[in-house]
């Protein structure tokens, strides 16, 4: 029976590690929400947005409805159809296979996979193609095909790590490790393990990083280190404990279990084990609670209490021999889906050759058709055509000479506006350069003729300070403004934590604000995260900050709040200064440059705004701002919260 435990943690793992959704069971009320809202629409098209969505509420329902995630697949599948969309065909067909490996009809699901993976390769989407060669090794390893799994898993890592997919390539790693984990060879699965747990931590992913620490766990149990198994479990127990997830709740239990069993804490052993079983029994998993009762004999044998040991025992005898045969339908359900998908594709190129044959002989005869028409109308329209050539030559000559003359006349008067505010810039920035040179070698210079009091000496330390401050931001903000400005530029996006990139961010201003007898507020809520380019968001924060500390007096306060408005972040910038001038406001809204003076006469060329407008729009938000003179200004930027849809 030890042994049996033993197999069991394994697939425990496996089974806890197969699957981690963008879309999660908390985001249906805001999909169902978005879904509703373009239906309302009066310009309403079933394009590929709408798919996505779609989509994505039939994978937010994965492991809550199989009903759910079939009745949004199937829609999404249609739609798809009928669109042309490649990709929300190949997604619609992987959440179907999806379905089917819940409702144990693994014929189509395999045969899902296959058709998914079919599609993806047709369209060339490399993303597609290495989720669905996940799917169907995973399904292989399930079967006890490991070699063939390994082979797939690789495949799927090559085109993630070409495509820098951390998420998908994390999978691939998991999958690998528990591959090599049930062909009992340890020392590959934690290397596989241990280089998916690294990414994690470096994705700053919790629930990855959880998971990993897991997978670990259960190679440590498969070597018989149980105490050190338990430590990691125990720790995600603690993890999954305040979520509402109670099939992981369960896995883990199950895990908790076994190893108190073969640590010989039995009445330890006994309460997770009765615990995992109350679940499993919820949740209606065959396989925990199978797991449950073997558990639960195991621990009555080891206390001597042969009445109950034989009940759990009779109990667990039952549920596995379901078991192998649903394990025996797997097999034989590879064998008959890879029959039907190629019966299929057999039936799809017959009927595509029929559909091509007769497409070919209704253009032959329209082209007869258009043929005859054609000679029949030929003459009249060569006695049409030299009455009006001449003219229609003549007229549409000047209609062209009118449109290019106004479109060069537009782009002349559009590149001198360009030049005109870029020089005007250049200029501001030139002269800003070089003011603390010419401090500093004025400075050196009194230095060297020692000829001025301490005291004056130390305001012009001061002073000097400020304009190399000023200098650096000037010379940081060009250098952003300019790298904006090149074709090609990158931008890497990553799930942030934004209280501490502003916690982070505004560190340097912290002596700034407390010179100006300022005060600085973090608001953010710990939770808040977005999905944007860190550079970008750490630029947008500084200006804003070191702006509203330009224009505030001694004793006004600038805060950083921010909130989630239906699965959009908004980040506002707020101070008590002394507000923005309607016109003022009205060019920074234009994306037009605006110099001015602080309250204490600080410096400033206008790029921090034309920066703000800019790399908002690159991370798919907008930034606007809100002010009214001698009441203080808002600042406000939104970001996605979450990547787009798969």
């Amino acid at each position: 029976m030890n042994i049996l435990v033993k197999k069991g943690i394994i697939i425990v793992s496996m089974l806890v590690l197969q699957w981690r959704a963008h879309a999660q069971p908390a985001d249906i009320p805001r999909l169902k929400h978005t879904m509703l809202q373009l239906q309302e629409r009066k310009d309403f098209l079933r394009d590929t947005a709408y798919i996505d969505i779609l989509d994505s509420l039939a994978y937010a329902f994965y492991r809550i409805s199989a009903d759910s995630l079939f009745f949004y697949s199937n829609k999404a599948l249609a739609c798809a159809q009928q669109a042309g969309y490649g990709k929300g065909v190949s997604v619609s067909l992987r959440l179907q296979g999806n379905g089917y490996s819940l409702a144990g009809d693994y014929v189509k699901m395999l045969s899902s996979f296959q058709q998914a993976l079919a599609i993806a390769e047709k369209i060339n989407d490399p993303i597609c193609i290495a989720k669905a060669t996940i799917n169907i090794a995973i399904r292989y390893d399930d079967i006890g095909k490991g070699d063939e799994a390994i082979k797939l898993f690789m495949k799927a890592g090559d085109i993630c790590k070409k495509m820098k997919d951390s998420l998908n390539w994390n999978k691939t790693l998991i999958g690998l490790g528990g591959t090599w984990s049930n062909k009992k060879q340890y020392d590959k699965s934690l290397q596989y393990y241990q280089q998916a747990l690294d990414l994690a931590t470096a994705m700053k992913d919790d629930y990855s990083i959880v998971v990993g620490n897991d997978n670990i766990g259960t190679v440590l149990f498969e070597q018989a280190k149980y105490k050190e198994a338990l430590g990691r479990f125990l720790r995600t127990k603690e993890y999954f404990s305040h979520t509402d997830d109670k099939m992981r709740k369960t896995r883990t239990a199950v895990s908790i279990a076994m190893a108190y069993f073969h640590l010989r804490n039995y009445p330890a052993a006994l309460k997770y084990a009765r615990q995992s079983l109350q679940w499993a029994t919820e949740i209606k998993a065959k396989k925990l609670i199978g797991q449950s009762d073997e558990i639960l004999a195991a621990v009555y044998e080891a206390k001597n209490d042969t009445r109950n040991a034989l009940k759990y025992f009779r109990l667990y005898k039952d549920i596995s021999d379901s078991i192998f045969n649903e394990s025996m339908l797997k097999k034989t359900g590879e064998l008959e889906a890879r029959f039907e998908f190629e019966k299929k594709e057999t039936r799809l190129k017959e009927d595509q050759e029929k559909n091509d044959a007769l497409h070919k002989h209704i253009v032959q005869n329209k082209e007869l058709q258009i043929s005859i028409a054609t000679l029949v109308i030929l003459f009249l329209s060569v006695l049409i055509f030299l009455l009006f050539r001449s003219r229609a030559a003549k007229h549409k000559t000047n209609q062209l000479l009118e449109t290019k003359n106004a479109e060069i006349e537009r782009q002349a008067v559009q590149l001198l506006l360009n030049n005109q505010e870029k020089d005007k810039l250049f200029s501001i920035i030139s002269h800003d350069l070089k003011a603390p040179l010419f401090a500093l070698k004025y400075m050196l210079d009194i230095l060297k003729d020692r000829s001025i009091p301490g005291e004056d000496l130390l305001a012009i330390i001061n002073e000097f300070r400020r304009d190399i401050n000023y200098s650096a931001q000037l010379t940081s903000n060009l250098l952003s403004w300019a790298s904006s400005q090149l074709d090609g530029r990158i931008i890497i996006p990553d799930m942030l934590p934004v209280q501490e990139l502003v916690s982070e961010t505004i560190a340097p201003f912290i002596k700034t604000a407390f010179d100006k007898k300022i005060e600085l507020k973090n608001n953010v809520p710990h939770s808040l995260k977005v999905w944007a380019d860190q550079n970008m968001v750490q630029v947008l924060i500084r200006n804003l900050i070191n702006n509203a500390i330009k224009f505030c007096n001694p004793g006004d306060v600038i805060t950083i709040e921010g909130k989630t408005i239906d699965g959009i972040v908004e980040i506002c910038v707020a101070d008590t200064g002394i507000g923005i001038a309607k016109e003022v406001l009205t060019k920074i809204n234009r994306k037009e440059s605006v110099t001015t003076f602080g309250t204490a006469n600080e410096k400033g060329v206008g790029l921090g705004m034309l920066l703000c407008h800019e790399f908002a729009e690159a991370n798919r938000g907008i930034f606007r701002v809100e002010s009214e003179p001698g009441k203080g200004s808002r600042f406000y930027f939104t970001l996605p919260s979450i990547p787009d849809p798969q």
